[in-house]
């Protein structure tokens, strides 16, 4: 099951390195992934608000001093299924080609601390933010960073939180000194949720074309590779 998730290899490869029939391979693939999920999902564990204050880094600090997570989305390419409405749910303008997404929290810290369950690409941004129940893990006064896709300032506020993204310019007009100094310091602490992203998709079953065999096990998979990243990292926070 792990040699499937860092290597991406073939069930055909799997059944002969270790001498057994392909569905064998498929049998233990699937009941290893679902129960690795259960047990090691404990290892993406969303901190209180003072277990983040306490390990706020420096950079965090002196400018977001509240930020509770970072978040952002990842796409995977998957195989082509043959029913049309799947293919269709599946296909990302933003890529050209089919895909799922999960929306993705960490710390400032930079250990994954929460993700959602599997999206098809034509799912926006906003909308599995608001369909996960990801809202449901912010509390009054924290601060989430995200990319400028995500406008849900409104919903944050309604819960007494707030949102940093960086600001917004038309095509045709240069941003002004401040806005270009607040895009450059969301920019900084960000690109620690893509280094976040980048541990979980050490694992190449998130780097190539996703089967459709093993689509219907894409949540769980999810759920492994991000709980393992924490492992690898000594991130849990």
């Amino acid at each position: 099951m792990l040699m499937r998730l860092r290597m991406a290899l073939l069930v055909d490869d799997l059944a002969f390195r270790f001498n057994i029939t392909i569905s064998q391979v498929s049998s233990v693939f699937t009941t290893w992934i679902k129960f690795l999920s259960k047990e090691l999902g404990v290892l993406i564990v969303w901190p209180s608000k003072l277990q983040v204050k306490k390990s706020l880094p420096y950079c965090f600090k002196k400018i977001y001093p509240k930020c509770r997570v970072i978040i952002d989305c990842s796409e995977v390419f998957t195989e082509t299924p043959t029913a049309l409405d799947v293919a269709a749910a599946l296909w990302s303008e933003y890529k050209h080609h089919r895909t799922i997404k999960f929306l993705v929290a960490i710390t400032p810290r930079g250990a994954v601390s929460w993700v959602s369950p599997i999206y098809g690409a034509r799912a926006s941004d906003i909308h599995i933010v608001r369909d996960s129940r990801f809202l449901n893990q912010i509390e009054r006064y924290d601060l989430v960073l995200a990319d400028r896709r995500f406008k849900i300032r409104e919903e944050l506020l309604t819960m007494g939180a707030n949102l940093a993204i960086p600001p917004s310019s038309a095509a045709s007009m240069q941003m002004c000194a401040r806005d270009v100094r607040q895009t450059s310091q969301i920019a900084n602490v960000r690109i620690h949720v893509e280094r976040a992203i980048r541990r979980i998709k050490v694992f190449r079953i998130l780097k190539q074309e996703m089967p459709v065999s093993v689509l219907p096990l894409a949540d769980d998979i999810v759920v492994v590779c991000a709980a393992l990243s924490n492992l690898q990292g000594l991130l849990i926070v």
